[in-house]
C-alpha cells in the first residue's frame, strides 16, 4: 500500500520540459501530479479528475488562454485554488483573475522551493491564510 499524497495537484504548462520537470520534481516531494499540455486538455483533465488541492496554471497556453482555464474550471468548481505560474502576468490578466477568486501568482522563472512554499500556503486552511495575510 502508497503513502498518502501530500496533494492532488493540476500542473497546466504547454512547455514540455519545463512540464516534465516541475512534475517529476512534485512527485518526488510526494504529490500525485495530473498533466495537461494545453488550455483545452487543461479543462479536461480537470472536469475528469477534480477537484484537485490545487491547479497550477500557466497564461500563455494554446487552445484556450490560461484565464479561459480559469473561468471554466471556476464555473465546474467555484472554490478551487488556483495558482498562477507564468511569466508574462498582465494587469487585464490581473484584473480578470481577481473577479474569479485568484489572488497568487508565481513568475517563471521560479525557484522549486518557491513553488513549494506557494503550494504549502494554498493548502492552509481559509482561516489561517485569511489571518495571515492580515498580519
Amino acid at each position: 500500500m502508497g503513502a498518502t499524497p501530500r496533494g492532488h495537484l493540476l500542473l497546466v504548462e504547454d512547455e514540455h520540459l519545463l512540464r516534465t520537470l516541475v512534475s517529476q520534481f512534485l512527485r518526488g516531494e510526494g504529490f500525485e501530479v495530473v498533466e495537461a499540455c494545453d488550455g483545452g486538455e487543461g479543462v479536461e483533465r480537470f472536469l475528469d479528475s477534480g477537484p484537485f488541492d490545487l491547479v497550477l496554471l500557466d497564461l500563455n497556453l494554446p487552445v484556450f488562454s490560461g484565464v479561459e482555464v480559469c473561468r471554466r474550471i471556476k464555473q465546474a468548481t467555484p472554490d478551487q485554488r488556483v495558482l498562477i505560474c507564468s511569466a508574462a502576468i498582465l494587469r487585464d490578466h490581473e484584473a480578470a483573475l481577481s473577479l474569479l477568486g485568484v489572488r497568487h501568482y508565481l513568475t517563471k522563472p521560479y525557484h522549486p522551493e518557491d513553488l513549494l512554499a506557494h503550494i504549502a500556503r494554498e493548502q492552509e486552511p481559509a482561516g489561517l491564510r485569511s489571518s495571515r495575510r492580515s498580519a
